[in-house]
């Protein structure tokens, strides 16, 4: 479940808070989502953990990391369930770093929507956040990021689009 963080106090159950993540993932195996008839231009699902877990000045990069491997699973359970015959369809992680609470698995049904998150190059390039994370990220799937800091950003920040290819 996703929950915001309302006080300083410390995170509690935490091994219990991972276990519940790696279950959801789990819940994507063998899942099809299509196209519905309202023709929207994707699908998505926020990573369902409490803010504290992965934002913040206890947040530990073995916890993010843990989590965001838990989206690539269930992002790659969507792909490897995928009917490309029912019309386009990618499945990509976009994350936020270090603003790991704002990241999501989102379909695609809209090749040119896709593109915009994709974009042309990898601005990042050569660096990767799956070896600096040490992340398993599905064999086929493309890794591009950006730096998206802004003015009055107090950290670096980068956003992460690790997907099919276009």
């Amino acid at each position: 479940m996703r929950q915001i963080a309302l006080s300083n106090k410390p995170l509690r159950g935490i091994p219990r808070r991972l276990r519940a993540l790696e279950h959801w993932a789990s819940t994507f195996r063998d899942e099809f989502h299509p196209r519905t008839e309202r023709m929207e231009r994707y699908t998505n699902w926020k990573i369902p953990v409490h803010e504290a877990l992965v934002e913040g000045p206890r947040a530990r990069i073995e916890v993010q990391a843990f989590c965001i491997q838990q989206l690539l699973e269930a992002a790659s359970h969507l792909s490897n369930a995928a009917d490309h015959s029912q019309g386009y369809y990618r499945v990509a992680c976009l994350l936020v770093w270090p603003w790991v609470h704002q990241s999501e698995i989102t379909i695609f049904y809209d090749r040119n929507y896709y593109l915009g998150f994709l974009g042309e190059t990898n601005t990042l390039k050569p660096e990767r956040i799956s070896h600096a994370l040490a992340l398993q990220k599905p064999s086929h799937f493309i890794e591009h990021g950006h730096d998206v800091t802004q003015p009055d950003d107090e950290v670096a920040v980068q956003w992460w689009c690790i997907g099919e290819p276009v």
